[in-house]
Protein backbone atom coordinates (compact mmCIF):
# COMPACT_ATOMS: atom_id res chain seq x y z
CA UNK A 1 0.00 0.00 0.00
CA UNK A 2 2.60 2.73 1.12
CA UNK A 3 4.48 1.93 -2.33
CA UNK A 4 1.48 2.63 -3.79
CA UNK A 5 0.79 5.54 -2.09
CA UNK A 6 4.45 6.76 -3.11
CA UNK A 7 3.96 5.90 -7.09
CA UNK A 8 1.07 7.40 -7.26
CA UNK A 9 2.85 10.68 -5.37
CA UNK A 10 5.59 10.77 -7.84
CA UNK A 11 3.08 10.40 -10.51
CA UNK A 12 1.43 13.42 -9.30
CA UNK A 13 4.55 15.45 -8.80
CA UNK A 14 5.59 14.87 -12.26
CA UNK A 15 2.62 16.15 -13.86
CA UNK A 16 2.45 19.07 -11.39
CA UNK A 17 6.10 20.22 -12.67
CA UNK A 18 5.08 19.96 -16.42
CA UNK A 19 2.35 21.56 -15.95
CA UNK A 20 3.73 24.52 -13.79
CA UNK A 21 6.28 24.52 -16.54
CA UNK A 22 4.08 25.21 -19.36
CA UNK A 23 2.20 27.50 -17.13
CA UNK A 24 5.45 29.25 -16.82
CA UNK A 25 6.10 29.21 -20.40
CA UNK A 26 2.81 30.78 -21.24
CA UNK A 27 3.41 33.38 -18.30
CA UNK A 28 6.52 34.46 -19.72
CA UNK A 29 4.97 35.09 -22.84
CA UNK A 30 2.33 36.67 -22.07
CA UNK A 31 4.62 39.30 -20.22
CA UNK A 32 6.82 39.95 -23.18
CA UNK A 33 3.10 40.80 -25.09
CA UNK A 34 1.96 42.73 -22.42
CA UNK A 35 5.37 44.67 -22.89
CA UNK A 36 4.95 45.18 -26.21
CA UNK A 37 1.81 46.55 -26.14
CA UNK A 38 2.89 48.81 -23.29
CA UNK A 39 5.97 50.18 -25.32
CA UNK A 40 3.18 50.95 -28.44
CA UNK A 41 1.35 52.55 -25.81
CA UNK A 42 3.70 55.10 -25.50
CA UNK A 43 3.70 58.48 -27.29
CA UNK A 44 7.66 59.88 -26.82
CA UNK A 45 10.12 57.13 -26.80
CA UNK A 46 13.56 57.67 -25.94
CA UNK A 47 16.90 55.73 -25.65
CA UNK A 48 20.49 56.68 -24.72
CA UNK A 49 23.31 54.13 -25.71
CA UNK A 50 27.09 55.07 -23.91
CA UNK A 51 30.02 53.29 -25.65
CA UNK A 52 32.84 52.75 -25.28
CA UNK A 53 35.53 50.93 -27.63
CA UNK A 54 39.44 49.85 -27.65
CA UNK A 55 41.95 47.76 -29.50
CA UNK A 56 45.40 47.29 -28.33
CA UNK A 57 48.58 45.98 -29.58
CA UNK A 58 51.31 44.80 -27.34
CA UNK A 59 54.59 43.91 -28.71
CA UNK A 60 57.70 42.30 -26.90
CA UNK A 61 60.82 41.01 -28.14
CA UNK A 62 58.93 40.03 -31.24
CA UNK A 63 60.89 38.63 -34.46
CA UNK A 64 58.03 39.30 -36.67
CA UNK A 65 58.45 43.35 -36.46
CA UNK A 66 55.83 45.88 -35.70
CA UNK A 67 55.00 48.40 -32.88
CA UNK A 68 52.57 48.51 -30.24
CA UNK A 69 49.15 50.48 -30.76
CA UNK A 70 46.08 51.66 -28.58
CA UNK A 71 43.19 53.10 -30.13
CA UNK A 72 40.34 54.09 -27.94
CA UNK A 73 36.76 55.37 -29.40
CA UNK A 74 33.74 57.15 -27.25
CA UNK A 75 30.38 56.89 -28.34
CA UNK A 76 26.60 58.15 -27.64
CA UNK A 77 23.80 57.61 -29.36
CA UNK A 78 20.61 59.37 -28.19
CA UNK A 79 17.12 59.37 -29.69
CA UNK A 80 13.26 60.98 -28.69
CA UNK A 81 10.75 59.90 -30.80
CA UNK A 82 6.88 60.53 -31.36
CA UNK A 83 4.77 58.83 -32.74
CA UNK A 84 0.52 58.74 -33.81
CA UNK A 85 -1.77 57.06 -35.71
CA UNK A 86 -1.05 59.49 -38.59
CA UNK A 87 2.44 61.74 -37.07
CA UNK A 88 5.92 60.53 -36.37
CA UNK A 89 8.81 62.80 -35.36
CA UNK A 90 12.26 61.02 -35.35
CA UNK A 91 15.12 63.01 -33.69
CA UNK A 92 18.59 61.24 -33.21
CA UNK A 93 22.07 62.41 -32.17
CA UNK A 94 25.39 60.59 -32.76
CA UNK A 95 28.43 61.59 -30.86
CA UNK A 96 31.73 59.73 -31.52
CA UNK A 97 35.61 60.37 -31.16
CA UNK A 98 38.68 57.96 -31.39
CA UNK A 99 42.45 58.16 -30.93
CA UNK A 100 45.36 56.43 -31.91
CA UNK A 101 48.61 56.01 -30.31
CA UNK A 102 51.06 53.43 -32.42
CA UNK A 103 55.26 53.14 -31.40
CA UNK A 104 56.60 56.26 -30.28
CA UNK A 105 53.82 58.29 -31.88
CA UNK A 106 51.91 60.82 -29.92
CA UNK A 107 48.03 60.11 -29.75
CA UNK A 108 46.56 60.91 -33.08
CA UNK A 109 42.54 61.60 -34.09
CA UNK A 110 41.07 58.20 -35.71
CA UNK A 111 37.38 59.55 -35.61
CA UNK A 112 35.56 62.79 -34.85
CA UNK A 113 31.70 63.18 -35.65
CA UNK A 114 29.11 65.31 -34.31
CA UNK A 115 25.53 64.12 -36.63
CA UNK A 116 22.13 65.43 -35.87
CA UNK A 117 19.08 64.40 -37.51
CA UNK A 118 15.30 64.90 -37.14
CA UNK A 119 12.67 63.47 -39.52
CA UNK A 120 8.90 64.54 -39.44
CA UNK A 121 6.45 62.27 -41.43
CA UNK A 122 2.58 62.64 -41.79
CA UNK A 123 1.34 59.16 -42.91
CA UNK A 124 -0.59 59.51 -46.39
CA UNK A 125 -0.80 55.26 -46.84
CA UNK A 126 0.31 52.59 -44.94
CA UNK A 127 3.75 52.10 -46.66
CA UNK A 128 4.01 56.33 -48.01
CA UNK A 129 4.44 59.56 -45.97
CA UNK A 130 5.16 63.26 -46.73
CA UNK A 131 8.34 64.01 -45.01
CA UNK A 132 10.41 66.50 -43.92
CA UNK A 133 14.34 65.66 -43.28
CA UNK A 134 16.79 68.08 -41.68
CA UNK A 135 20.71 66.80 -40.91
CA UNK A 136 23.73 68.45 -39.42
CA UNK A 137 26.95 67.24 -39.52
CA UNK A 138 30.59 68.83 -37.74
CA UNK A 139 32.89 67.48 -35.57
CA UNK A 140 34.76 68.44 -32.19
CA UNK A 141 38.45 68.90 -32.82
CA UNK A 142 40.67 69.99 -34.86
CA UNK A 143 42.12 66.86 -37.91
CA UNK A 144 45.30 67.06 -39.47
CA UNK A 145 47.13 65.49 -42.23
CA UNK A 146 50.33 63.10 -40.89
CA UNK A 147 51.65 62.65 -43.87
CA UNK A 148 52.23 66.69 -44.54
CA UNK A 149 54.82 68.58 -41.95
CA UNK A 150 53.74 72.33 -42.12
CA UNK A 151 56.97 74.33 -41.57
CA UNK A 152 55.30 77.55 -40.93
CA UNK A 153 53.11 76.30 -37.99
CA UNK A 154 55.92 73.71 -36.89
CA UNK A 155 52.79 71.00 -36.84
CA UNK A 156 51.36 68.64 -39.15
CA UNK A 157 48.88 70.00 -41.79
CA UNK A 158 45.94 71.29 -40.19
CA UNK A 159 43.06 70.27 -42.69
CA UNK A 160 39.44 70.38 -40.19
CA UNK A 161 38.12 72.00 -37.51
CA UNK A 162 35.05 72.20 -35.36
CA UNK A 163 32.44 73.76 -37.56
CA UNK A 164 35.24 73.32 -40.80
CA UNK A 165 33.92 72.17 -42.42
CA UNK A 166 29.82 72.15 -41.16
CA UNK A 167 27.37 70.97 -42.99
CA UNK A 168 23.46 71.31 -42.98
CA UNK A 169 20.90 69.62 -45.75
CA UNK A 170 17.16 70.32 -45.55
CA UNK A 171 14.76 68.21 -47.31
CA UNK A 172 10.90 68.38 -48.58
CA UNK A 173 9.63 64.95 -50.12
CA UNK A 174 7.96 61.97 -50.33
CA UNK A 175 8.96 58.43 -48.30
CA UNK A 176 8.71 54.92 -49.10
CA UNK A 177 8.64 52.13 -46.51
CA UNK A 178 8.09 48.92 -48.25
CA UNK A 179 9.38 47.27 -45.41
CA UNK A 180 9.54 48.17 -41.24
CA UNK A 181 13.66 47.94 -41.26
CA UNK A 182 13.91 49.82 -45.02
CA UNK A 183 12.92 53.84 -45.41
CA UNK A 184 13.56 55.54 -49.04
CA UNK A 185 13.36 59.37 -48.91
CA UNK A 186 13.19 61.18 -51.94
CA UNK A 187 13.03 64.88 -51.81
CA UNK A 188 12.92 67.36 -55.26
CA UNK A 189 13.16 70.19 -53.11
CA UNK A 190 16.22 69.95 -50.74
CA UNK A 191 19.20 72.80 -50.04
CA UNK A 192 22.64 71.65 -48.62
CA UNK A 193 24.37 75.01 -46.65
CA UNK A 194 28.88 74.25 -46.57
CA UNK A 195 30.21 75.90 -43.52
CA UNK A 196 33.94 76.75 -42.95
CA UNK A 197 34.94 79.15 -39.48
CA UNK A 198 38.48 78.54 -39.44
CA UNK A 199 40.71 81.01 -40.13
CA UNK A 200 43.73 79.03 -41.10
CA UNK A 201 41.44 77.23 -43.96
CA UNK A 202 40.19 80.34 -45.38
CA UNK A 203 43.57 81.66 -45.57
CA UNK A 204 44.99 79.00 -47.08
CA UNK A 205 41.90 78.85 -49.24
CA UNK A 206 42.83 82.24 -50.20
CA UNK A 207 46.68 81.55 -50.84
CA UNK A 208 46.18 78.32 -52.81
CA UNK A 209 43.01 79.72 -55.33
CA UNK A 210 41.29 76.82 -54.75
CA UNK A 211 39.05 78.10 -51.49
CA UNK A 212 38.32 75.41 -48.29
CA UNK A 213 35.62 72.61 -48.96
CA UNK A 214 34.39 73.07 -52.06
CA UNK A 215 33.81 77.15 -51.63
CA UNK A 216 34.83 80.35 -53.59
CA UNK A 217 38.51 81.74 -51.83
CA UNK A 218 37.45 83.75 -48.89
CA UNK A 219 34.25 82.55 -48.90
CA UNK A 220 32.99 80.75 -45.51
CA UNK A 221 29.35 79.84 -46.34
CA UNK A 222 27.54 78.70 -48.95
CA UNK A 223 23.88 76.97 -49.88
CA UNK A 224 22.99 74.78 -52.83
CA UNK A 225 19.93 74.17 -53.83
CA UNK A 226 18.66 70.30 -55.30
CA UNK A 227 17.28 66.99 -54.85
CA UNK A 228 17.86 64.30 -51.60
CA UNK A 229 17.80 60.79 -52.01
CA UNK A 230 18.08 59.15 -48.63
CA UNK A 231 17.90 55.29 -48.11
CA UNK A 232 17.58 54.23 -43.96
CA UNK A 233 18.58 50.62 -43.70
CA UNK A 234 18.18 48.56 -39.49
CA UNK A 235 18.03 44.77 -40.42
CA UNK A 236 18.68 42.07 -38.12
CA UNK A 237 20.64 39.64 -40.83
CA UNK A 238 20.67 36.80 -37.98
CA UNK A 239 20.11 36.92 -34.42
CA UNK A 240 22.68 39.19 -32.83
CA UNK A 241 23.90 40.41 -35.45
CA UNK A 242 22.33 43.21 -37.20
CA UNK A 243 22.96 45.70 -40.14
CA UNK A 244 22.52 49.46 -40.01
CA UNK A 245 23.34 51.69 -43.29
CA UNK A 246 22.80 55.44 -44.13
CA UNK A 247 22.63 56.50 -47.84
CA UNK A 248 22.46 60.10 -48.60
CA UNK A 249 22.90 61.53 -52.04
CA UNK A 250 22.98 65.45 -52.92
CA UNK A 251 22.08 66.85 -56.46
CA UNK A 252 22.81 70.15 -56.80
CA UNK A 253 20.46 71.76 -59.43
CA UNK A 254 22.93 73.90 -60.72
CA UNK A 255 25.27 71.22 -61.78
CA UNK A 256 23.24 67.97 -61.56
CA UNK A 257 26.13 65.56 -63.08
CA UNK A 258 27.93 66.66 -59.44
CA UNK A 259 26.26 64.36 -56.87
CA UNK A 260 28.06 64.60 -53.02
CA UNK A 261 27.55 61.23 -51.83
CA UNK A 262 27.81 59.53 -48.05
CA UNK A 263 27.26 55.90 -47.62
CA UNK A 264 27.87 54.58 -43.68
CA UNK A 265 27.26 51.42 -42.67
CA UNK A 266 27.97 49.67 -39.22
CA UNK A 267 27.75 45.78 -38.53
CA UNK A 268 26.97 45.17 -35.28
CA UNK A 269 27.52 41.89 -33.28
CA UNK A 270 26.07 41.32 -29.92
CA UNK A 271 28.14 39.33 -27.82
CA UNK A 272 25.86 40.06 -24.57
CA UNK A 273 23.44 42.77 -23.46
CA UNK A 274 26.75 45.21 -22.80
CA UNK A 275 29.65 44.16 -25.25
CA UNK A 276 29.26 44.68 -29.09
CA UNK A 277 32.02 43.93 -32.17
CA UNK A 278 30.88 46.53 -34.54
CA UNK A 279 32.53 47.34 -37.98
CA UNK A 280 32.04 50.29 -39.34
CA UNK A 281 32.91 51.49 -43.14
CA UNK A 282 32.18 55.21 -44.40
CA UNK A 283 32.52 56.63 -48.01
CA UNK A 284 32.07 60.03 -48.77
CA UNK A 285 32.53 61.94 -52.41
CA UNK A 286 32.36 65.43 -53.23
CA UNK A 287 33.16 66.40 -56.34
CA UNK A 288 33.77 70.35 -55.24
CA UNK A 289 36.66 69.51 -52.32
CA UNK A 290 40.26 68.47 -53.30
CA UNK A 291 41.96 66.46 -51.02
CA UNK A 292 45.82 65.15 -51.06
CA UNK A 293 45.45 61.68 -52.71
CA UNK A 294 47.37 58.60 -51.62
CA UNK A 295 49.88 58.69 -54.92
CA UNK A 296 50.10 62.89 -53.91
CA UNK A 297 48.23 64.74 -55.96
CA UNK A 298 45.33 67.07 -55.54
CA UNK A 299 41.79 66.76 -56.50
CA UNK A 300 38.59 65.32 -55.84
CA UNK A 301 39.01 61.72 -54.63
CA UNK A 302 36.51 58.61 -53.02
CA UNK A 303 36.92 59.15 -49.03
CA UNK A 304 36.93 55.71 -47.24
CA UNK A 305 37.66 54.95 -43.30
CA UNK A 306 36.89 51.35 -41.90
CA UNK A 307 37.08 50.69 -38.34
CA UNK A 308 37.11 47.00 -36.52
CA UNK A 309 35.71 47.84 -33.00
CA UNK A 310 35.37 45.87 -29.62
CA UNK A 311 32.62 48.20 -27.64
CA UNK A 312 31.29 48.14 -24.05
CA UNK A 313 27.57 49.60 -24.38
CA UNK A 314 24.90 50.37 -21.58
CA UNK A 315 21.83 51.69 -22.57
CA UNK A 316 19.02 53.78 -20.83
CA UNK A 317 15.45 54.06 -22.44
CA UNK A 318 11.80 54.81 -21.37
CA UNK A 319 10.59 51.63 -23.70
Amino acid sequence: MRRMVLICGLIFCSFASIFSQVDSKQTVEDLAKVKALAADSIAWKWQTVYGLGFSTVQLNNWTGGGQDALSVRLLFLGSLDYSDSLFSWDNDLELGYGTLKQGDQSFRKSDDRIIFATRASYKQSEHFRYTAFGEFRTQFYLGSNYDIFDSLTGDYLKISNIMAPGYLTGALGFEWIPEPVLRILAAPVSTRSTFVGDDDLIIRGITSGLGAYGLAPGVRSRTDFGAVFNVALDWEIVENVRWKSRFNGFMPYQTPDLWVLTFENAFIMKVNSWLNVTWLTDLFYNDGIAVVRDNGTVGPATQMRNQLIIAINYSIANF
